[in-house]
């Protein structure tokens, strides 16, 4: 039941599994490709860094949810420890 509202807490939140990193483009292509291509090469870059962007934030994202997580398990194990606070802590 605890363990339930705990995770409940961050149900709509975001989590790393959330998270997709996009596919890091080449250029590791002959040069006469490199030259024909130039162009679309430079816009699958250009999106590459956009999605790579949007990748960071996700973590951030994630990070923050995690962080929220394990506070609220802190103080949800305080909170069992004080019930009885002459006892040994649980482990």
């Amino acid at each position: 039941m605890v363990a339930a509202s705990l995770a409940g807490s961050a149900l709509a939140q975001t989590t790393a599994l959330d998270c997709v990193p996009p596919p890091v483009p080449t250029a590791d292509l002959p040069g006469d490709v490199l030259e024909e291509y130039r162009d679309e090469l430079g816009l699958e870059f250009s999106s590459y860094f956009t999605e790579a962007q949007r990748y960071l934030q996700c973590l951030q994202l994630a990070e923050e949810t995690a962080r929220q997580d394990i506070d609220a398990a802190l103080e949800a194990y305080a909170r069992l420890q004080a019930l009885h606070p002459d006892k040994k802590p649980i482990q």
